[in-house]
């Protein structure tokens, strides 16, 4: 089949193989990741959101460790009885490092009679799934960087054991492409994507001096570089409210080290001072979060690492909602021209960014336009499913 021949044909029979039946596909979720809206991430939610739009081109499994029937997302979801000994071994030293290839071995009877198998963040399995006998088409979807350690001679050893590589940013793209020409040649930059419907501008409850941030409360997120910065934007705004939304984990909360000493600058901010600081908690991502963007007067996403796209960023500017992002990682390919871009380590310069759209409605309401004009040409499901097809034909080509 030609790269340009679509996954369905004119309805003619053309026998096993031919482009007049569905692709049968399977996903596979990594690291333990359930496909749930409310216990999944962002590789639940990509796959549920795009594969959901390919119903009528696209018969998909998703692969992944047990979610329970209320919380599932409406596609089929398989798993295989070795996980109970998967969740066995993985604490175990020496052992744990066949994890993975035990859950592989479980669900590779699976595996052998569909047209593509669509791996998530877990480049390593490509070449146990061929060992294991899959002939299949293969194709790697990379959210993070977990090439960057790879030498050369293993990159280009990977590249004609798959058919395709997806990454998230162009960022994601430059960690290894200088070391690979064989796999950069087989490599597309597919974005992520924002449910337009769910995430939309609410002028009439937007918030006058709101400054929204939502994460996983880790070190790596910039919690407290963030609170630091508001320590400062008081100084100009003693009337802003800072609402930090997220919790430790997926849907689950552990009151860490680094979470009690966000908590512990935040009560100092408010018992000494004159702060407004609110934590909400963990939220809903298609029942709560929307809510939370379109009454924030600006977003701001401080991540201290590299991060590889940002997915709030784009749910914000979908709601219109002006973004203060970090200039690392793939977050300056997200907010382009339309958002403000700040070292998070340089607490003024932080500050100074997020004051000045505080005080400046002309500017934040030109911004927040611009935004959502950018996300709904570049970040909406329904495109970002579009190229994905596009992507599983050319792989299958």
């Amino acid at each position: 089949m030609s790269a340009h021949e679509p996954l369905v044909g004119s309805g003619k029979e053309r026998g096993p193989g031919s482009s007049s039946r569905l692709a049968k596909v399977g996903v596979l979720l990594s690291g333990r990741e359930q496909f749930s809206a409310f216990y999944g991430g962002a590789l639940a939610r990509w796959t549920y959101e795009v594969y959901s739009r390919l119903r009528d081109r696209v018969e998909v499994t998703v692969f992944g460790f047990p979610t329970a029937a209320e919380n599932l997302y409406d596609l089929r979801h398989r798993t295989s009885g070795v996980w109970r000994a998967c969740n066995m071994i993985s604490p175990i030293p020496f052992l744990r490092r066949w994890d993975e290839p035990l859950w592989l071995r479980g669900v590779i009877q699976f595996l052998r009679d569909l047209d593509v198998v669509h791996i998530h963040n877990r480049p390593q399995w490509v070449r146990e799934l061929r060992q294991m006998g899959y002939a299949g088409t293969i194709c790697l979807h990379l959210q993070n960087n977990h090439l960057g350690h790879w030498t050369s001679a293993e990159l280009d050893g990977l590249a004609p054991e798959l058919q395709g590589v997806a990454v998230c940013s162009g960022f994601l793209r430059a960690t290894y492409a200088s070391r690979s020409a064989s796999l950069a040649a087989k490599t597309s930059v597919i974005f992520n994507g924002v449910n337009t419907g769910l995430f939309k501008p609410r002028e009439e409850i937007r918030e006058p001096k709101t400054i929204f941030f939502v994460g996983r409360l880790l070190q790596e997120k910039g919690t407290l570089q963030l609170v630091r910065a508001y320590a400062r934007v008081l100084d100009r705004h003693p009337d802003a409210t800072l609402v930090i939304g997220g919790s430790s984990g997926f849907g689950v909360h552990e009151e860490t080290g680094y979470v009690r000493q966000v908590r512990e600058l935040a009560q100092a901010l408010i018992s000494n001072g004159n702060g407004r600081i609110f934590f909400p908690g963990y939220l809903d991502h298609d029942k709560d979060l929307p809510s939370w963007f379109q009454r924030a007067t600006v977003f701001v996403c401080p991540s201290l690492f590299q991060e590889p796209f940002g997915l709030v960023n784009a749910e914000a500017m979908a709601c219109a909602t002006p973004v203060v992002g970090s200039n690392r990682g793939g977050i300056p390919e997200v907010l382009g021209e339309t958002g403000k871009l700040v070292d998070p380590d340089q607490v003024e310069q932080f500050a100074d960014a997020l004051s000045s759209l505080l005080e400046d409605v002309e500017s934040r309401v030109a911004l927040g336009r611009a935004a959502l004009v950018r996300c709904r040409e570049m970040f909406d499901w329904d495109i970002i499913a579009q190229t994905w097809v596009s992507f599983l034909e050319a792989a299958r080509g």
